[in-house]
């Protein structure tokens, strides 16, 4: 086994430890365009300052997080389906606070996501719907269980770490950012979510 084999399988295993051990999703900032996909096309640097906006809520918020490499079929169900590739997070509760779906189902309406990905400690994760698209699926608040983490298969909502994808069954260029302790390293994240994204 090559060192940079054992490297991503390191980081698979800590992704699989996490979420059997916290509470854990996924979200991203990412999106094709405002107004449910009709408006004018966000340009990637937009989306960047829209995720870098995200990141730093969430950090500021005392999540976990690892960037990861994410896929996902924006406006299921609807003429205007569309797979995009997009920069996501796996953002986990590593202390335990219980508040993490919450957050991001008002993250994921914030940014006008289709929908998050939310899993209870040890438990399958579930897709739920966090826009008021008239065809957005799988709609408001309505939620879709998606299976538990399996790693190195592919599949409709997936995510990569290292690469290598991991899939919420029936439904990763890997940076960990961790839990910010210190004051020192909340400062950063604290001013940019105060920010508009497009302030950024």
């Amino acid at each position: 086994m090559k060192v940079t084999d054992i490297l991503y399988e390191s980081g698979l295993s800590r992704v699989f430890s996490a979420t059997r051990d916290h509470d854990y999703g996924t979200i991203t900032a990412f999106r094709f365009a405002p107004d449910c996909g009709l408006g004018k096309p966000y340009t990637y640097s937009e989306n960047i300052r829209r995720n870098k906006s995200l990141l730093a809520k969430l950090r500021a918020s005392g999540y976990g997080v690892t960037s990861i490499k994410g896929s996902y079929i924006e406006n299921y169900n609807t003429e205007n389906a569309r797979e995009v590739g997009e920069n996501s997070f796996l953002v986990v509760d590593m202390q335990d606070r219980g508040n993490l779906k919450q957050t991001l189902m008002v993250l994921g309406e914030e940014f006008d996501q289709d929908s998050i990905i939310f899993g209870a400690a040890g438990e399958v994760g579930t897709l739920i719907g966090t826009n008021h698209c008239q065809d957005g699926y799988p709609g408001y608040h309505n939620e879709i269980p998606q299976g538990g983490a399996i790693f190195g298969k592919s599949g409709e909502f997936m995510s990569r770490v290292n690469g290598r994808p991991f899939v919420f069954a029936e439904s990763v260029e890997l940076t960990e950012y961790g839990v910010a302790k210190y004051p020192t390293e909340l400062r950063g994240p604290v001013a940019t979510a105060a920010k508009n994204w497009k302030d950024l």
